[in-house]
């Protein structure tokens, strides 16, 4: 649902989202600095971004900043599009930080089971298994990374070579440690047909998928 609101470029559905994301982080107890550390990085990409559609969109100059070189429809559709994708990153780090793999893995599978033809059991897991070791892949990364850094491989010049020796130690290992999962769930014995017991849903968590749809609703009809 948050996602089809993000669609749209609205003033009035981001406001809305905003303050969702907002009283979603204060609900958490997430530390707002953590929340900021762990999309700082993203910073850089939405910074750039927005100078990017300021400066190269068609458009007459603003009359307070007539000196710079930037448009008045650029620093609106700048704007508009950094928020945007703020808030889908904003709402990505706030899932991946209060969510379990676990519980990932019962959403998909309840979410994919009335889907006929589809291993919903199996598709859960790979998701759930690509979510908890997706940031075991960055710490590969930069220990590959630093290691060709102490080896003086940040001073070849040839864009390809140095993906080269990047990409393939992180790709080589990540190869070994599938391997280990695979062996280690066999030896665990995993198996798609045995019956499988999902969680009941509380009561609590069915009022957020009333309030937003009311919400949501209430909003638009004030747009209109």
């Amino acid at each position: 649902m948050v996602t089809a609101t993000l669609v749209p470029t609205r003033m009035a559905w981001l406001i809305l989202d905003s303050g969702l994301l907002f009283g979603l982080l204060a609900l958490s107890g997430l530390p707002l600095i953590r929340f900021l550390r762990e999309s700082r990085t993203w910073a850089i990409f939405l910074l750039f971004l927005f100078l990017l559609q300021a400066l190269f969109s068609p458009g007459s100059r603003p009359a307070a900043l007539p000196w710079i070189p930037v448009t008045t429809e650029g620093l609106r559709l700048g704007s508009l599009t950094c928020w945007r994708l703020g808030l889908i990153l904003g709402y990505a780090v706030l899932f991946t930080a209060v969510t379990r793999p676990r519980e990932l893995q019962d959403t998909i599978i309840w979410l994919l089971r009335p889907v006929p033809f589809l291993p919903e059991r199996r598709i859960g897991l790979m998701v759930s298994l690509a979510v908890r070791f997706f940031s075991i892949i960055l710490d590969q990364s930069e220990e590959v990374r630093l290691a060709t850094k102490a080896r003086l491989g940040d001073q070849r010049r040839n864009p390809f070579r140095k993906s080269k020796f990047l990409v393939l130690p992180v790709l080589r290992r990540s190869l070994f440690r599938a391997e280990d999962v695979t062996l280690a769930l066999a030896a665990r014995g995993y198996r798609d047909d045995l019956p499988l017991r999902l969680p009941r849903m509380n009561a609590s968590a069915l009022v957020p998928l009333l309030v937003f749809p009311a919400v949501s609703f209430f909003v638009a009809w004030l747009w209109n």
